[in-house]
């Protein structure tokens, strides 16, 4: 008699599960609308920076082709991602260092900035010192992909990378890799043709959601 039941209590949870991706995904493009920048940002409740999305965009160029416009879109929307994410450090956030070598964040001008943890952190960086440019440079390298999209209307590629105090401590003091080298000869413009069709496309990561408020 508890067969029914139990049946259709499993079809509840299981159709439950893709609901909550779609949930997740509808969330990554609505902050991907918002445009380039940094977005979502969450404070513990001492007022320490814990995690942030950016997003970056580009241009889809097809004049070389679809896949080669998409993997340039793709490389161009990240570094604009990175760009605006340093510029963010660099004009809203007071970076600390504790004794133990870690980076402590916090939103310039929060009334619930701990100034506690800020004296025992030490001096604040110099906004313009070398020193603030390696800070943010290593703290860049703890971004990660969470959404992509491309839309077909405007061929606009945008990318949402999220960043986490955890993440960026694990990964701190890994070399930063090299750019990456152009091709030794430049690519040929290809014979005169219809142009490729750049369809509506997204994808998001499943580690998006701990992102999202």
């Amino acid at each position: 008699m508890f067969r029914p039941l139990l049946t259709a209590t499993f079809a509840l949870l299981v159709s439950s599960l893709p609901a909550r991706a779609d949930d997740t995904e509808k969330a990554m493009a609505k902050i991907a609308t918002l445009g380039p920048g940094v977005h979502a940002i969450k404070t513990d409740k001492k007022g320490r920076i814990v995690s942030c999305v950016v997003v970056g965009q580009a241009r889809i160029s097809t004049v070389l082709g679809k896949s080669k416009g998409l993997q340039v879109a793709r490389d161009k929307a990240r570094l604009d991602a990175s760009a605006q994410y340093a510029k963010w450090l660099n004009e809203h956030v007071s970076v600390f260092e504790s004794s133990e070598d870690e980076t402590i964040l916090f939103l310039e001008g929060n009334e619930e900035n701990d100034k506690a943890a800020m004296k025992e952190a030490g001096k604040s960086v110099e906004k313009q010192s070398k020193k603030m440019q390696s800070i943010s440079q290593g703290l860049v390298r703890g971004l990660q992909v969470l959404h992509a999209q491309q839309t077909g209307d405007d061929k606009t590629y945008t990318i949402v990378m999220g960043w986490d105090a955890k993440t960026a401590a694990k990964i701190k003091g890994i070399a930063e890799t090299d750019d990456a080298k152009p091709d030794d000869e430049p690519a040929k413009k290809p014979k005169s043709k219809k142009p490729d069709q750049i369809e509506d496309k997204s994808v998001t990561s499943p580690d998006a959601k701990k992102f999202l408020p």
